[in-house]
């Protein structure tokens, strides 16, 4: 098995994409976005670091953060998955199956424009995957935090932003 190398800077902005198991869509259930940003909120007490957006889908999530210094990527994950999983019921809904994949994916964020790019992306993801036809319909993201501060109208969203052109999920 290969060994993986994440290589992060202290408090550096990273873009993160976890996957459920085998793409199971267990996080289209009743409730469980509710305890998935939960279990964010206690991983960030155990490892703090700055919220800067997320969204919640069925089988995957976004996150853009950035640790405080000391603080590492992994950790932060790890809790995040294990916080998660106490606060459900067997999410897999397969006695034995894992709930997460192993690995996640992490981009390292380099300006504010690449800033700008991956927050663009995952709010705009909801509506590239079919689940509502405006990033302001899903309420399962920090779309509207985003909005109150101005950065964008309620119709954002409804094509799919230039900036984002072949953006890897």
């Amino acid at each position: 098995m290969p060994r993986y190398r994440r290589y992060f800077s202290d408090g550096q902005t990273v873009f993160l994409t976890l996957t459920t198991a085998k793409r199971r869509p267990w996080l289209s259930h009743e409730g469980v976005k509710e305890h998935l940003l939960d279990a964010l909120r206690a991983a960030r007490r155990l490892y703090p670091f700055k919220h800067h957006g997320h969204v919640l889908l069925h089988d995957h999530l976004h996150l853009l953060l950035s640790p405080q210094v000391g603080v590492e990527i992994p950790s932060i994950m790890g809790s995040f998955k294990r916080a998660a999983i106490a606060r459900l019921s067997n999410p897999s809904n397969e006695v034995g199956e894992r709930a997460w994949q192993r690995r996640y994916y992490d981009h390292l964020i380099r300006d504010e424009q690449d800033f700008s790019r991956h927050l663009d992306y995952l709010h705009y993801n909801p509506v590239k995957h079919g689940l509502v036809l405006c990033a302001a319909d899903w309420i399962w993201s920090s779309f509207s935090a985003w909005q109150a501060l101005g950065v964008y109208t309620h119709d954002w969203g409804t094509r799919e932003p230039e900036n984002i052109y072949n953006m890897i999920e």
